[in-house]
């Protein structure tokens, strides 16, 4: 919620506005008052005799100056460095210093008040009442800029851990594309290995340049996972049946880019080797900027032996992405059983 507080100029109009309200209604609302000062030489109306004028100006030597020390050097400094018991000692300084002043000056250039004790305890009640709200102000300008900080840092370890998974998910995805590259070489004739190679540049220009970004199309993201799936169905001509379907309006969609490669290449790799008759569903349905995501393959009987040591890499950090990416926007279920891997996960897409 204090994202919007970390830009400066939402800062700036703040304190503009509550300088203004603040000192408007302090200096303002004694010229519209009725009210009449009680002193020992009678005089009109206050704005109606210069000598309101002086009144101002005891306002301006004493109630601004300790609103301003307040806010900018006690409240950043004192407060910030040495404590809670500092910051008060300082605030009572303050107020006996500006008090002070206060006396001082009614005694000598208010001859219309010298009838009165040097120090005049009622003078006391304006300087506590600023004092305690330019306290409130400064601290509520601390706290502000100590949250947006905070989420800015956040923000920062959320990158670093996004572009480390990031990281992870790429050597792994394209060390798997190239065993199949190398398959196709071997076994299939020059025309499909170009078309291969050129779906192949495809994936690596979406995965080097598309991949940084911290939102695609979603258009731009089911290209990439149809180029994948077009790859492994030259891969295994018609010995594993693939199915790619999407529903629904992509137009105006944006997602992480890469997050939901690892399922569909999850199904591949573990849905083709010691099964029979494999068969990969993967389902897209769009609706109302909600996803619907189903990906669901035939197990094999694999022992755990045989199952090289990056398996199930792309899925912990695609759960880790979910969740720093998407929380509370998304539901994924995964059901396993003796024959069916299935996923099924439901998100909330960023429009444009």
């Amino acid at each position: 919620m204090w994202r919007a507080w970390n830009l400066p100029k939402t800062k700036l109009t703040f304190k503009v506005l509550f300088n203004l309200i603040l000192w408007g209604l302090w200096i303002g609302l004694p010229l519209v008052s009725p009210a009449h000062q009680s002193h020992e030489n009678g005089h009109p109306h206050p704005h109606a005799n210069p000598e309101f004028s002086e009144h101002i100006w005891l306002e301006l030597l004493t109630v601004v100056p300790l609103f301003y020390i307040i806010t900018l050097v006690l409240v950043p400094f004192v407060f910030k460095r040495f404590g809670v018991f500092a910051f008060f000692a300082s605030l009572f300084g303050m107020v006996a210093l500006f008090f002070g002043i206060q006396a001082w000056y009614h005694w000598y250039f208010l001859p219309f008040d010298q009838h009165k004790s040097f120090f005049d305890p009622q003078g006391i009640f304006p300087l506590v009442m600023i004092t305690g709200i330019a306290s409130t102000y400064g601290l509520l300008l601390e706290f502000i800029n100590f949250e947006a900080e905070k989420e800015e840092l956040s923000n920062e370890q959320l990158k670093s851990e996004l572009s480390f998974l990031r990281s992870q998910i790429s050597p792994h995805f394209i060390f798997n594309i190239l065993n199949s590259i190398v398959y196709l070489i071997r076994t299939k004739a020059d025309k499909q290995a170009e078309d291969v190679t050129i779906r192949l540049s495809s994936l690596m220009r979406y995965m080097l340049y598309d991949s940084d970004q911290s939102m695609v199309s979603l258009d731009r993201e089911l290209e990439y996972l149809r180029n994948y799936v077009d790859l492994q169905r030259m891969r295994f001509e018609g010995d594993v049946t693939i199915d790619f379907e999407v529903h629904g309006t992509v137009r105006g969609c944006r997602i992480e880019p890469m997050l939901l490669i690892p399922f569909v290449e999850n199904a591949v790799k573990h849905g083709v080797s010691f099964v029979q008759d494999p068969y990969i569903h993967v389902l897209f349905t769009i609706e109302h900027g909600q996803l619907n995501f189903q990906v669901k393959n035939k197990k094999g009987k694999m022992k755990d032996d045989v199952m090289d040591e990056s398996s199930g890499i792309g899925l912990k950090n695609v759960l880790r992405r979910l969740d720093l990416l998407y929380p509370d926007q998304h539901v994924l279920n995964i059901r396993v059983t003796e024959e069916v891997f299935e996923v099924d996960l439901q998100m909330t897409l960023q429009q444009q």
